[in-house]
């Protein structure tokens, strides 16, 4: 689900609200999400503050294809627990390793999506001496980002996610701010929630004023 229109990182993009109704008219089973988790990758620069590392997963991926996200996958049977699937992809598409992740968030797919994953989102700080590199045939580009720029450039290019949480960054002047505010994040799981009779229809979320609860109301 790609951000919609005008870089509006809530709205709905019309394909997705048309596959929404179609589902809800229904009575289609949502599918069981998958374990995953990914990787903010983080490193300060001058003049500009916090950035984070981002690629943009090739156009072949089924899933998300196209689009700019953070380093990260599916739980694999061998991962001890699903910060060791975060090391593991962030090691396996950038090379970098022993890095100290902190929970930064949890997101669960919304139910219409025939492709549903349950993705802790981590934040690290780049540890010295080391730079992604071996990005590997799951992406073809990779770039350093202030959050505030990667909206402002992709967020027509990125799922909701993704975007929400470059927003949450941008609020941070530094990694150190962002590694501090994370000790402290309300890790409850986040299930989007589709509102379609607003124009464009648009994505809700827990504390927004008109997200849907399951009964209706």
């Amino acid at each position: 689900m790609p951000a919609g229109p005008r870089g509006d990182v809530r709205a709905l993009p019309p394909a997705f609200a048309a596959h929404a109704r179609d589902f809800y008219a229904g009575d289609a089973v949502p599918a069981e999400p998958r374990a995953a988790a990914t990787v903010l990758l983080l490193r300060d620069a001058a003049d500009v503050g916090v950035e984070v590392f981002m690629i943009r997963r090739a156009a072949t991926m089924v899933f998300a294809g196209g689009l700019y996200a953070f380093p990260g996958g599916r739980a694999e049977p061998s991962d001890v627990d699903i910060a060791a699937t975060a090391s593991r992809e962030l090691e396996e598409e950038t090379g970098v390793s022993s890095v100290e992740l902190r929970a930064w968030s949890r997101w669960i797919t919304p139910e219409f999506e025939p492709r549903r994953y349950d993705t802790w989102f981590y934040v690290a700080a780049l540890p010295g001496g080391q730079e992604p590199a071996n990005l590997g045939s799951e992406a073809d580009r990779a770039i350093w980002c202030a959050p505030k720029d990667a909206l402002d450039r992709f967020a027509d290019m990125m799922l909701p996610p993704t975007a929400v949480t470059l927003a949450d960054l941008a609020e941070h002047p530094s990694t150190a701010s962002v590694l501090s505010a994370a000790l402290s994040r309300d890790l409850a799981p986040i299930l989007p929630r589709v509102v379609l009779d607003t124009d464009p229809p648009r994505m809700a979320i827990p504390g927004d004023a008109d997200y849907p609860r399951p009964d209706g109301g």
